[in-house]
């Protein structure tokens, strides 16, 4: 079998999250920090036919990179990359070396305290300027009317700050919910973001990535209401 383009784009984001990654025979993929801070899923285009684990998913990554139109084999042991004149013998780790997002319970909020669209090119350009400012936060904020996506230092109250607004906010309530720049890994698509008890939870909004889903923990100091 080959691993469609998308499927690699999305082991390349994943090992972003966590350097390691286990497989079970089917169509998902999931991941989780060695934080536990955040934890990732998606749907991919292609069928894993059995188990597996990649202790180094970069250097795994690396090895698909020297074939132009690999050819993939798994076994229960190890995956046969194959190329015209080419062929590496990749072994997986151990399972019990990995960690692993649980598997006896989804994590889904149903009744959230927050719940909008946020458009990719927002993201973006918060996360740019989180970096050229230096700002290790990210915080969803609503002063009563607005709502914004902003970059801060929330640890130092006469910090600069930058901001974009998302859209107004009828109810008047107030908030801020604040993560860590280093947590927001997500592909740079649209998301629906749902809020309840600290988690977040970004569901990709884009066709061409259906079942993407981050859940990302805020920090303890984000606020909610008076």
């Amino acid at each position: 079998m080959q691993l469609h383009n998308d499927t690699i784009t999305i082991l390349k984001n994943f090992a972003m999250i966590n350097p390691s990654i286990a497989f079970s025979p089917g169509t998902q993929l999931q991941t989780i920090a060695p934080s536990k801070v955040i934890l990732a899923k998606a749907k991919i285009k292609d069928s894993f036919p059995t188990t597996g684990a990649i202790y180094d998913l970069s250097r795994f990554l690396g090895v698909v990179s020297l074939f132009e139109k690999p050819e993939f084999e798994f076994t229960e042991t190890q995956v046969i990359i194959k190329g015209v004149a080419q062929t590496v013998n990749y072994t997986f780790a151990d399972p019990s070396m990995i960690l692993t997002p649980p598997t006896d319970k989804d994590l889904t909020i149903d009744k959230p305290d927050i719940d909008l669209d946020i458009p990719g090119a927002k993201i973006t350009a918060v996360l740019k300027a989180a970096a050229v400012m230096q700002l290790p936060e990210v915080a969803l904020m609503c002063d009563g009317a607005v709502v914004y996506l902003q970059a801060l230092d929330s640890k130092n109250p006469s910090s600069d700050d930058y901001k974009q607004e998302l859209r107004d906010w009828v109810d008047q309530t107030t908030f801020k919910i604040i993560f860590k720049t280093e947590n927001f890994k997500m592909m740079p698509y649209d998301y629906n973001l749902k809020i309840q008890s600290h988690i977040a939870q970004f569901t990709c909004l884009s066709d061409t990535r259906p079942g993407l889903i981050y859940w990302i923990a805020a920090e303890a100091n984000s606020t909610f209401g008076d």
